[in-house]
């Protein structure tokens, strides 16, 4: 199993200090032996947290725990908990310890009624993204932690801008924010502009806005799994559905290799949101599907994937290149009707 660990801080000079991440030579980390994890637990202290863990493999999953932290393990699926334990042959023992790394983290399934989930729902943070229309439509009135937005649209919407603003935004107001890029397009002098608008200043952001560019959909992969050591509070990929995915992945007959990539990376989000209460933005381009007795019509090019994974779909247009405004519409926002309109302006320090 590869893994990138992200520093906490780094600097690009130029950038009024934006903090930036290059992704490190890809590496193999080797599993540890059993001997190995349970001589490494003798020697480094195990909070108490861990040592609350009594199912299978003892000793090395109170190693790994004091390591990775139990509510990050809980955000494991059990393929990559028995990887890191070298236990592949035993899943169904690792579906056993998952489950009890669950409920002690206080994350495991149980039964509230519909008030207090509702109660629970309301009280995750918003944040305004500075995008008027925006903020007064959606159903949570700005952008909300534990959601998956899908953001698609045609070259030149605004979608990279919308990103970029909401990951700005976000870190001013205190969350930890990592966003990768994915098409080597990336406008960093933006992140400067809109950071004044909300002024603020990017060197004082440094620990909690971090960049990230990725080769290839692997690079992806290994920064998500990244994220589970070092969970953030807003994920952006710009794009999700990279022309380096397209590449990689050529003709029809790997079209099912490639979704079912993208349904990986989607659960990995998915669990982070429910365990961590992450916030993920994914941008998308869009493909012409032709219909019949109709027009070609636009839709995201991650396919079902995109469109049933994300919690919260919504589709850019800027029908008039030469104008500089645009609007958004849902194709999938529960609670919002899809008849509504979210008109957006672009300007040099973004949308408004």
């Amino acid at each position: 199993m590869h893994r990138v660990d992200l520093p906490a801080r780094a600097v690009l000079e130029g950038v009024g200090g934006i903090g930036f991440i290059p992704l490190p030579p890809r590496r193999h980390v080797p599993t540890k032996k059993s001997s190995e994890v349970t001589a490494v637990s003798t020697a480094v202290s195990v909070p108490d947290e861990c040592r609350r863990y009594g199912g299978p493999w003892k000793e090395e999953v109170r190693a790994l725990c004091a390591e990775y932290g139990l509510r990050n393990l809980a955000a494991m699926n059990v393929v990559e908990l028995a990887q890191l334990l070298n236990k592949e042959a035993e899943l169904e023992r690792a579906e056993l310890a998952l489950a009890e790394i669950r409920r002690l983290a206080g994350v495991a399934p149980k039964p509230v009624n519909v008030l207090e989930a509702l109660k629970a729902q309301k009280e995750l943070p918003v944040i305004k993204t500075g995008v008027a229309e925006f903020d007064e439509k959606t159903p949570w009135g700005g952008l909300r932690r534990g959601l998956i937005y899908g953001i698609a649209g045609e070259f030149g919407t605004g979608k990279s801008m919308f990103a970029i603003q909401c990951s700005v935004k976000a870190a001013v107001e205190g969350w930890r924010v990592v966003f990768i890029e994915t098409e080597g397009a990336l406008n960093l002098a933006l992140f400067e502009r809109i950071a004044k608008r909300f002024g603020a200043d990017l060197t004082s952001l440094l620990d909690r806005l971090v960049v990230v560019q990725a080769t290839d959909v692997l690079d992806v992969k290994e920064i998500l799994l990244s994220l589970l050591k070092q969970p953030a509070d807003l994920v952006v990929i710009d794009s999700f559905v990279s022309n380096a995915l397209r590449a990689q992945f050529r003709g029809r007959e790997r079209l099912a290799a490639r979704q079912q990539l993208l349904a990986y990376k989607m659960d990995i989000l998915r669990r982070m949101a429910r365990v961590f209460g992450t916030a993920t933005i994914l941008t998308d381009q869009v493909i012409d599907v032709p219909e019949a007795f109709a027009a070609k019509v636009k839709k995201p090019a991650g396919g079902n994937i995109y469109s049933q994974g994300s919690n919260a779909l919504l589709m850019m247009y800027r029908y008039n290149k030469t104008k500089l405004e645009g609007h958004m519409v849902p194709i999938d926002v529960p609670g919002m009707a899809p008849n509504t309109t979210i008109n957006y302006v672009i300007k040099d320090d973004g949308l408004y």
